[in-house]
């Protein structure tokens, strides 16, 4: 039965896609994905699952189970990247900044990569709940702050790095794009609840397979291919100076 779900899993449209962009950038194929549309893939499956997560909410209340997954998440947000960082440190040649900059992606999360497993789950005939979306925006932001205080200890106070300003720190925690889509679709969800999924079902729901298969493909197909162009370090640097749209 475990071995039936598992090839299931591994068999999906949406692993098989994840592979064929993986495989395409490793074979350094034609196939080009722009930045902005990956980014507006990624908006869009925010935007879905925020919806849906916030129209499961609204069917029971708030509960201290629910308070305790969000103290759980914000806690794992903050303390895992403290871990990655050390270890980091101890088992590669990174310099602090990217060391700093690789660990906070332990604390916060892929929203591609919570939508997979989010799925996963369900083709497994498990039922998560619908604050988990909630809990994946929480993640967002701890992982950020820690890998700014881990990047800036040691520098001088005259070498700041890029984003710890306590003003730019606070735009980028409230206002990156990841956060604002999941909570505002989260809210609207909720107001709304099942009567305003169903007026838009047709685009968010129908669709939702097509371009999380489509998403995981171009994902793996940029990925890759910037790992290929860039040293490892060096894409660290670059992908975890802010949360984005992953």
């Amino acid at each position: 039965m475990n071995i039936d779900l598992a090839m299931a899993t591994l068999l999906s449209p949406i692993v098989l896609f994840f592979l064929l962009g993986l495989g395409a950038a490793l074979l350094r194929s034609q196939m080009s994905v722009p930045e902005a549309f990956a980014k507006g893939l990624a908006i869009y499956l925010m935007m879905a699952i925020g919806l849906k997560g916030g129209a499961e909410m609204a069917k029971s209340p708030l509960t201290l189970e629910i308070g305790l997954a969000f103290a759980a998440a914000a806690f794992l947000s903050f303390a895992l990247p403290l871990l990655a960082f050390a270890l980091l440190r101890v088992t590669s040649k990174m310099g602090r900044i990217d060391a700093a900059a690789t660990a906070a992606h332990y604390g916060s999360i892929s929203i591609v990569t919570f939508v997979a497993a989010t799925q996963a789950v369900q083709l497994s005939g498990l039922e998560s709940g619908g604050y988990l979306v909630a809990v994946a925006a929480v993640m967002e932001t701890p992982a950020i702050i820690t890998a700014l205080l881990l990047a800036q200890r040691g520098r001088g106070a005259g070498q700041p790095v890029a984003g710890s300003e306590r003003g730019e720190l606070m735009r980028e925690v409230l206002l990156n794009a990841s956060v604002v889509v999941l909570i505002g679709a989260l809210i609207i969800g909720w107001v709304t609840g099942e009567e305003g999924m169903e007026l838009v079902a047709p685009f968010f729901v129908e669709p939702f397979q097509g371009v999380l298969c489509l998403s995981c493909s171009t994902w793996a197909c940029r990925r890759a291919g910037d790992c290929g162009r860039a040293g490892a370090s060096s894409m660290a640097a670059r992908s975890a100076s802010a949360s984005t749209c992953r």
